[in-house]
């Protein structure tokens, strides 16, 4: 369609199609060269689920190329290209096809289970214009239909620092409100949360937030975000490593009937 952004991997998945077409092969028939389901490759020529270095590695010995071939050439230039790159925007788009979403935050209540007035007391207290931190507002509140959605909405599992409901954003009826709503969120059998106690000290996850995606019949993506930068990881082996260390973090953390009575406690003390 000519109203489809030209993406690094809208271009990749356009090559793949031409190389495939040449050979006469179908889907089916790269995807068993290559030792990929058809589904995979059918996600890469559409540019729904970019390719990993593997995924492409792979390609090019299905078509004969001596390594490094043509394709994963492509994938490590638009790897190593910082203006080819949008990690949020990449991750936005991954994140409304993934299967389930597991977050840990260490600094604020996730975008995913933020309140309106939450979400519009941080953004006013960040370096952006009125009118950047209302569309970056519309962009979170639309985000979060994820989550809410008619037709399976995925499961979603968030860890969250105890700091967090200690830090007040907003007036206490802003984090009164804000609590609540976490409450309300996890009566949802697709949402659960989970709260690690400052007593516990450090874990394998502090510092910073991260987010891991499962994606349909392809690997899990990272996202790491600290201040006013956020990185994301497709690799495989890397991004399977924030997976463990998101784990092991989840091991740590109060079950969630124990953390539901960890936020109405601090709720309470809001509403005071």
């Amino acid at each position: 369609m000519a109203d489809t952004p030209m993406t690094p991997a809208h271009y990749i998945g356009g090559e793949l199609i031409r190389r495939r077409e040449e050979r006469g092969w179908a889907q089916k028939n790269l995807a068993r060269q290559a030792g990929m389901s058809p589904s995979r490759v059918a996600q890469i020529e559409r540019a729904h689920v970019p390719g990993t270095l593997e995924n492409f590695q792979k390609i090019d010995l299905a078509f004969g190329d001596p390594a490094p071939g043509f394709f994963e050439r492509f994938w490590r230039f638009s790897e190593e290209a910082p203006y080819l790159r949008n990690g949020f925007d990449r991750y936005v788009q991954f994140e409304k096809i993934a299967v389930s979403i597991s977050e840990y935050s260490t600094t604020y209540v996730p975008g995913l289970l933020q309140t309106e007035d939450y979400a519009r007391s941080l953004f006013s207290a960040g370096m952006l214009a009125p009118d950047e931190a209302e569309a970056a507002l519309v962009e979170r509140l639309a985000r979060q239909e994820v989550l809410t959605r008619a037709e399976d909405p995925p499961p979603a599992w968030f860890i969250i620092d105890e700091v967090v409901l200690s830090r007040p954003v907003g007036e206490p009826g802003v984090m009164a409100a804000q609590l609540g709503h976490i409450l309300d969120m996890t009566t949802r059998p697709n949402v659960f949360v989970q709260i690690i106690p400052v007593s516990l000290g450090p874990h394998p996850a502090l510092g910073g937030q991260m987010a891991i995606l499962s994606l349909p019949d392809g690997p899990s993506v990272a996202y790491l975000e600290g201040t006013w930068m956020g990185h994301l990881v497709e690799e495989v082996a890397r991004a399977a490593r924030y997976g463990l260390i998101y784990d092991r973090a989840q091991t740590m953390a109060l079950s969630p009937e124990e953390s539901a009575s960890t936020i109405r406690r601090a709720m309470e003390g809001y509403a005071s």
